[in-house]
């Protein structure tokens, strides 16, 4: 059974001509006190744990250490590991020696409340330093406790967390809470309170500026008294429209982390006038987003991006007709080149299985490339090329392991079984309905939605009695439909490259989101907790936020600074990364989205 239907809502826009941007696409200084200031105590039942803590520059006198194990379920109450007090000393030293055990090898972190940094006793104090496994202490540990490690810590446990005291994971995602306290060690250096961390791979760059400066926001209310103007100017700017103030400085961190576009000029101007954390910016930035760029000398031009189980990165390389495969902290693990093989021509499109294999629509020679989690190519030399595939630029899995493959030159979509099988259908086209195909997506009930380039509009492949039923969608203002996403309650969200625009299908119902917040919009993903996030593919692009209402969250300008951004993908912290074109990168937004669960492919919702 073969219908085609289109729907056009009354009222529509008219059509923009062009596909120009779309085949563009297509073608291819601050210092802190050292462990010699204390003398550590003698080892006892547990490794000692040593430190000092610090209000900007200045020592945090007066103030309670406590070590936390992370709660059982998502932002659960954590566990207090220490039983008796542990003040810090005139000079904002700490030693935790046997009062703490590591039973069940918990993730851990340290947390300092309240004290005197000079400026007066402060009880809306509250700084946090993440450690990682409670098994890995060591008795020569020495942890700086300061605004620095704060940010890293709330920043990289943002998703997690709603306050200092309440960290933790669903049982389902304890490896992306793992994660996530990697993430925090690659923004700070735990030893020294300043950026980037002792395991931030060679090739990338924590955004210190940006970090030091929220830092210093917060520093110019730990170094006052409680009451001070500066603190409650802080708390009321944290506070997010319609949300709760924040009573301590991890809670305003927070609220800033997870609303990065929210009074950024007001929080701005609390940092003081000789700010203790340099570098630091001059003037206000766009938004407070902390991303961190990878730009390992495997990415050429890099396409596609995909998440594994494990939370690892896989980048399609156009330019270097390889994949490169980064860990969820950043470390590439495919070797100098990436992994190579099996035909790889300007591969594109790129979504992984639920067994950790990586699907790859490879472009240059009209193949679909698999490959296993160690970079063995499973697809044998020249790929697998059933069900006439053709310039394949895009693919998505379903929950039957089907591969569908939208192949733009042959202007259809192949769907290939787990063994790379091409389905007898294959490939398939509705008499010419499909038109340089640019995007594909599978909704919950095993639907393919296609982005009709070509056609501008939106194309619905449903199975039906072994063969296919096809219906077309517009809102009559698509041009230049590029990514496509499904989230959970079957919208589609659809970037349209030529209009600077998002079109909206539910149920029938097709119409186009407008904003400037959209600059050449190219990638869609849908978060966890129902946001859109979409790349703006410019050479001066970033990222637009929408909710899953369709109103824009992000700043005018979008978040962040990104060239040319194309993939997106959202991992198991809550961290989004961007495949960036335009400069050979990558780019992790640190905890910015709420975590999905992978490996899903980048264009399908949760």
């Amino acid at each position: 059974m073969r219908t085609r239907k289109t729907y056009i809502p009354a009222g529509a826009a008219i059509p923009l001509a062009g596909l120009a941007v779309l085949a563009l696409l297509l073608a291819g200084c601050a210092t802190n006190g050292g462990p010699d200031s204390v003398t550590p105590a003698p080892l006892t039942t547990q490794p000692l744990i040593s430190g000092k803590v610090y209000g900007g520059q200045n020592p945090l006198s007066g103030s309670t250490i406590q070590l936390y194990a992370v709660g059982s379920g998502l932002k659960a109450a954590s566990t207090p590991l220490i039983g008796s007090t542990v003040t810090t000393l005139a000079n904002g030293s700490f030693n935790i020696t046997g009062t703490y055990n590591c039973t069940g090898n918990p993730l851990v972190y340290l947390v300092a409340t309240g004290g005197n940094a000079g400026g007066g006793a402060n009880s809306s104090v509250s700084l946090m330093a993440a450690l990682g496994l409670c098994g890995n202490l060591q008795p020569t540990t020495y942890i700086v406790i300061n605004e620095v490690t704060t940010v890293a810590t709330v920043y990289a446990l943002a998703q997690f967390m709603s306050g200092y005291s309440h960290v933790g994971a669903a049982s389902t995602n304890t490896a992306g809470l793992t994660n996530a306290f990697q993430n925090a060690l690659n923004l700070v250096n735990t030893t020294t309170g300043l950026a980037p961390g002792a395991s931030l791979p060679a090739t990338a760059t924590v955004p210190a500026t940006e970090l030091y400066t929220i830092a210093n926001v917060l520093a110019a209310c730990v170094n006052t008294a409680s009451g001070s103007i500066p603190c409650n100017t802080l708390f009321s700017a944290a506070t997010p429209s319609g949300g709760t103030a924040p009573t301590d400085t991890a809670g305003a961190a927070l609220n800033i982390a997870t609303h990065p576009g929210n009074n950024v000029a007001s929080l701005f101007t609390l940092s003081t006038a000789t700010p203790p954390f340099q570098p630091t910016l001059a003037t206000a930035p766009n938004d407070w987003t902390l991303a961190v760029k990878f730009a390992d000398p495997s990415l050429k031009s890099p396409y596609g991006l995909a998440i594994d189980a494990s939370g690892d990165v896989w980048v399609t390389n156009q330019g270097g007709a390889s994949v490169t495969k980064m860990s969820s902290a950043g470390a590439v693990l495919s070797g100098a080149s990436g992994f190579t093989g099996g035909g790889l021509l300007g591969p594109k499109g790129i979504a992984m299985d639920k067994t950790g294999d990586a699907w790859i629509a490879n472009t240059g020679a009209s193949s679909v490339v698999e490959i296993s989690p160690t970079g063995s190519v499973l697809s044998g030399a020249s790929g697998f090329t059933g069900g006439s595939i053709d310039a394949p630029v895009a693919l998505a899995i379903d929950s039957q392991a089907n591969v569908w493959v939208a192949n733009y030159a042959g202007n259809s979509v192949t769907v290939l079984n787990s063994a790379g099988t091409a389905n007898s259908a294959s490939p398939l086209n509705d008499s010419g309905a499909i038109v340089n195909p640019t995007g594909i997506a599978i909704d919950k009930s095993g639907y393919g939605w296609v982005s009709n380039g070509g056609a501008n509009n939106l194309l619905l492949i449903q199975p039906y009695n072994g063969s296919f039923y096809y219906e077309t969608y517009t809102d009559n203002a698509i041009q230049g439909p590029l990514g496509i996403a499904v989230d959970s309650s079957g919208v589609k969200w659809l970037a349209a490259t030529g209009i600077n625009a998002v079109s909206v299908i539910s149920g029938s119902a097709a119409s186009p989101i407008r904003s400037a917040a959209f600059n050449v919009p190219t990638g869609v993903a849908v978060d966890g907790g129902g946001s859109i996030w979409i790349t703006n593919g410019s050479a001066a692009g970033g990222l637009a936020e929408l909710s899953s209402a369709g109103a824009v969250l992000s700043p005018a300008t979008g978040y962040g600074s990104l060239n040319t951004p194309v993939g997106i993908a959202i991992d198991s912290t809550g961290s989004l990364w961007t495949a960036d074109l335009g400069d050979n990168s990558v780019t992790q937004f640190v905890g910015i989205a709420s975590p999905v669960t992978t490996p899903i492919a980048a264009t399908v919702g949760p």
